[in-house]
């Protein structure tokens, strides 16, 4: 019998040289995925289905479920309440700088409210005056 090699051959190229990698037999290919799936099988058949059928592996199974679901809820929780804490925190950074600055006399730097622009062509030319403006440097 004649064993029948596959046409294409590989090469490994290296730095100094480059050198030729046998050629695997088809029929040892065949083999191979024969080998692979007779062994996915059993490896199906023995540990996943074991695996569901054992009342200990059902138990620690319910049991880690509860246990990552509680971390997730106390998790978000914990961000919120951080969150919160953080707002309230920046809200009253602002308003004491604000009212320091308005208290001082300097009244360059008061909060203030954004004011709706002008509509129309006249708030397009507006706009686009600032945005000139703004990148030549003339806008302070």
């Amino acid at each position: 019998s004649q064993t029948t090699f596959q046409t294409k051959q590989l090469f490994i190229a290296t730095p100094r040289c480059s050198k030729e990698i046998l050629p695997q037999p088809k029929s040892s290919t065949i083999m191979n995925q024969f080998v692979q799936r007779v062994v996915n099988y059993v490896a199906n058949e023995l540990f996943i289905k074991g695996l569901a059928e054992s009342k200990t592996f059902q138990r620690f199974a319910v049991h880690t479920d509860r246990h990552i679901q509680k971390f997730k809820k106390d998790g978000v929780e914990q961000l919120n309440s951080h969150v919160d804490e953080l707002h309230k925190e920046i809200t009253k950074a602002a308003y004491s700088t604000s009212t320091k600055s308005a208290g001082s006399g300097g009244g360059g730097n008061v909060l203030q409210p954004p004011q709706k622009p002008m509509e129309g062509i006249p708030g397009f030319f507006n706009a686009l005056g600032k945005v000139i403006r703004r990148d030549l440097g003339m806008d302070k």
